[in-house]
This record gives C-alpha cells, sequence and structure tokens, in this order.
C-alpha cells in the first residue's frame, strides 16, 4: 500500500491478538507507531522491542481504557513523541459473554467505557490534531456481534453496534477535512483466547461458510488498506472481514 512510510499510527490493544497483527501489518509499511495496551503491556513491549530491532520507530504506553479520558493521554503521547498524527486504528476491546439477567450497571459500564467511550474520547483528540494537518485516517475495529446477535451478547452487541453508528456520522462530519472514518468488523478470528476458552478453531470453522476462521494478518491487511492512499475516497464504510458470515440469512452446515 502506498503514503505509509514515515506516517505516525497509533493502534490501541496492540499488545495481543488482532492488534499484534495490525501494529506488525503497519510496521511492515514503515510506519512510526505507538502501541497501547493495559493488561497485555509485556506483550505490547516485546512488540516495541521485534520493531525496534528491524529498524522501525516503536513506543508504547500504557492506558486503562476503563476510564474513557485516558485514551486522551495516548493521543497526546503520540503527537509529543512525533510531532503528528496520521492514522489511529481503535482497537482496544473486550467481549463480555454473560446471561443479561446476570448483568450489573457497573459491569455494563465498564465495556461501554473500553469498546465504544474510549474510542470515541481517543477519535475526538485525533480528529483535532488531523483536522489541522489537512488530513488523517481512523478506524474502528467493531464486530459481526453489530448486526449478527446470539444469546450472551446483548451489551457487547450494543457496543459494536455504537462503533458502526458512531463511524459512519464521523465520517460525514470529518469529511470536509479530508478524515476518513472507517469501520473494520472482524468474524471469528484465530486469537490467544481460543486456547483459553477451549476453542477449536475448526469447529468453529465449520460454522462460517468460507469453513474457517480468520488470522489477525487478514485484519491488519485491511487496516493497511484503510489508512493507505489508496483508500482515500473511502470514508463512513463498514468492512465486514468474516468470511461470509454476515452475508448468510441464517447458520447452516
Amino acid at each position: 500500500m502506498s503514503g505509509l512510510e514515515g506516517r505516525v499510527a497509533i493502534v490501541t490493544g496492540g499488545g495481543t491478538g488482532i492488534g499484534k497483527g495490525i501494529v506488525r501489518r503497519l510496521a511492515s509499511a514503515r510506519c512510526r507507531l505507538l502501541v497501547s495496551a493495559a493488561n497485555s503491556m509485556v506483550g505490547a513491549e516485546k512488540l516495541r522491542d521485534e520493531l525496534r530491532a528491524d529498524g522501525v520507530e516503536g513506543e508504547v504506553c500504557r492506558a486503562d481504557l476503563r476510564n474513557p479520558d485516558a485514551a486522551r493521554s495516548i493521543i497526546a503521547s503520540a503527537v509529543e513523541t512525533y510531532g503528528q498524527l496520521d492514522i489511529l486504528v481503535n482497537n482496544a476491546g473486550f467481549t463480555l459473554d454473560e446471561p443479561f439477567l446476570d448483568g450489573t450497571t457497573e459491569r455494563w459500564q465498564e465495556i461501554f467505557n473500553i469498546n465504544l467511550m474510549s474510542m470515541i474520547t481517543a477519535s475526538q483528540d485525533a480528529a483535532r490534531h488531523m483536522i489541522e494537518q489537512g488530513s488523517g485516517r481512523i478506524i474502528n475495529i467493531s464486530s459481526v456481534h453489530g448486526i449478527v446477535h446470539m444469546p450472551g451478547h446483548a451489551i457487547y452487541a450494543a457496543t459494536k453496534g455504537g462503533i458502526n453508528g458512531f463511524t459512519r456520522s464521523l465520517a460525514v462530519e470529518l469529511a470536509p477535512h479530508q478524515v476518513t472514518c472507517n469501520v473494520i468488523a472482524p468474524g471469528a478470528i484465530q486469537v490467544d483466547r481460543y486456547k483459553a476458552q477451549n476453542l477449536e478453531p475448526r469447529a468453529v470453522g465449520a460454522h462460517i461458510p468460507m469453513r474457517r476462521v480468520g488470522q489477525p494478518a487478514e485484519i491488519a491487511a485491511a487496516v493497511a488498506y484503510l489508512a493507505s492512499d489508496e483508500a482515500s475516497y473511502v470514508s463512513g464504510e463498514i468492512l465486514y472481514v468474516d468470511g461470509a458470515l454476515t452475508s448468510r440469512m441464517a447458520f447452516s452446515t
């Protein structure tokens, strides 16, 4: 993808899973990177060292996104370190799988803060810098659960649906400033939590039209496209990277 070398990119939740794949993809395009993490700081620091060993400029910062204002410190850190901000990838998120009737207001607020409110505050501060620069890319990672629903995911789905609506509205508002805003909605992607939850990728893949789960690198490729010059006229879109899962009317084998 053209136009990425030397650009400054933030990836939230970049220490593990999809975030780590995104960081590696942008690093291969020679972006300068700031990776934020909370519980995965060890992974983020290892990734930073990996980037530096490859001659890529990379920094990490800790941000507990249960407090949405913590996201503002990520933007400030990138601008202070590099003097500019070109790409914001709001990837940090938390999956909640519990019966709706068992939930608590406190727990719901925590999930909304991590998945949605921190994304909004980061986007606000990033947009201010991007408008001043005359261009920018905001890429928000959502989920197929914004439109594909199942028991136990009511609150999680609400946050992802919120991401979709927020991003499309923001795209219209920022378009005159040449700042694009898009969503990537992953389907089933093989990440570390598969092992933690004893999920077998092959079994999960059997329920997907392509008969496999995706890989973090496939989400990262979509991010690289939306961040590139080739996508300068693409804004307000939701890109589903899900092996045709959302194109099917109902689950079948």
